[in-house]
């Protein structure tokens, strides 16, 4: 059954320092009143505009593995194959910020404003991220009130397109979880729209097996490098159920 998750904008709006960190300054930096005020700014715009919106479904093991498996692309060493058949709990997610958020970044770029508009990208993308964790949450509490806890075991993330989960995963996960329902599209190449969506499981297993090193074959063209700041989850205990 799908099931509607209330994203609460006070737990995902951005603080400025994070604001900062997303353009890749130094939380050290002496800022400028004009980048201040562009924070300011992106922030208020983002609290203005966002509208989260998400949507989850608990799935089987075999459900799962046929959607992990998609088109048959993902890399022999993707690490969710060996993490996925461990699992006590999945299930699928999608979430978005809304497309009010991407038109007026888009709008920003197409009239120059490079500044604001980048700041409030890095607003948006912060959110998303704010927002699957809120899902984790989420997640986790669902866990504990049905009473499945497992010992040193907790609920992280993972979405089609990283760590060698192939992105062609996305057209089976679309078929199950219908993001369609809250405006979330996927096109030929499986990119979504609106651009502020994120998708994937939710997989509640024993840390340790969440808690693999770098070192894939397709570690080297990875951008987004997450897998660092899940290792730092891991070990702060975060949506650890002990």
């Amino acid at each position: 059954m799908i099931e509607p998750v209330e994203l609460k904008i006070s737990e995902i709006t951005p603080l400025p320092a994070e604001v900062l960190c997303g353009q890749g300054i130094p939380k050290d930096a002496v800022i400028s009143e004009r980048i201040n005020d562009l924070i300011e700014e992106a922030v208020g715009v983002f609290l203005a505009e966002a509208a989260p919106v998400s949507i989850i479904k608990e799935i089987t093991l075999k459900e799962f593995g046929d959607i992990f498996n998609g088109d048959g692309k993902n890399e022999e060493e993707a690490p969710l194959q060996n993490i996925y058949p461990h699992a006590g709990h999945i299930s699928l997610f999608a979430l978005t910020i809304g497309r009010e958020i991407s038109q007026r970044i888009s709008e920003l770029f197409t009239n120059n404003d490079y500044a604001l508009g980048s700041m409030l990208d890095s607003a948006a993308s912060i959110a998303a991220d704010k927002s699957v964790e809120q899902l984790e949450r989420h997640i986790t509490q669902k866990i504990i009130e049905m009473n499945m806890t497992q010992k040193d075991s907790m609920v992280l993330s993972y979405s089609p397109g990283y760590c060698g989960w192939h992105i062609t995963a996305q057209k089976k996960l679309f078929l199950s979880l219908h993001p369609e329902e809250i405006g979330i599209t996927l096109n030929e190449s499986c990119l979504m729209e609106p651009l502020k969506s994120v998708t994937g499981a939710l997989i509640y297993c024993n840390k340790e097996l969440h808690s693999f090193e770098k070192g894939f074959s397709f570690c080297g063209i990875c951008r987004a490098q997450s897998c660092i700041e899940r290792r730092k989850r891991i070990l702060t205990n975060n949506s650890l159920i002990n």
